[in-house]
């Protein structure tokens, strides 16, 4: 036992001469320095991918970039995945508009999302703001409805709806 104490004590010492003799504190403000840089790093790549999310503007597209990624809980979407997102999307936007156009904006923004948590926390206050009660129930409706495509929903997916629909109906 006192070879165990003695070695500590050398140690200890050793290691107070390093820092306060030698270049021991250069090392440390390094690696803490490196530290920091390296967790705004992934803070800064976070906010550029997630920059097509968040700069959707109409709730529709959000709408969208949501089905995508229920879709997507599930893996790769199906053409039969496509087409109920498609037929949703036929529902809610005006007849004039450019469904492919606004369908590639909404697969790039879906892609570029970093993880579907924060395409939630992007999207939740345009939603709740440009969306009455009703269009959010008829939002998770749509949900439901890309998720059922292939025997019902999956777990994930069931998660994704619930975090979703309580993202959008929280009032702040």
């Amino acid at each position: 036992m006192p070879i165990l104490i003695a070695l500590a004590g050398a140690l200890v010492t050793g290691l107070i001469y390093w820092v306060r003799y030698g270049d021991g504190m250069e090392h440390i403000d390094h690696a803490v320095r490196d530290w920091r840089t390296a967790r705004r790093r992934r803070a800064s790549e976070r906010d550029i991918r997630s920059a097509p999310v968040r700069s959707l503007r109409s709730p529709a597209d959000a709408a969208g970039v949501l089905m995508t990624l229920v879709a997507r809980q599930r893996g790769v979407p199906t053409p039969e995945q496509e087409s109920e997102i498609l037929t949703q999307m036929r529902d809610v936007t005006d007849p004039g508009d450019d469904l492919a156009t606004r369908m590639a904006v909404i697969r790039h923004a879906a892609d570029q999302a970093p993880d579907p948590d924060t395409a939630i926390q992007s999207l939740a206050p345009l939603l709740r703001d440009r969306l009455t009660q009703a269009e959010r129930d008829d939002l998770c409706r749509m949900l439901r409805a890309v998720a059922t495509v292939h025997q019902g929903p999956t777990e994930p997916q069931n998660r994704f709806i619930e975090q979703v629909r309580r993202a959008i109906h929280e009032d702040r």
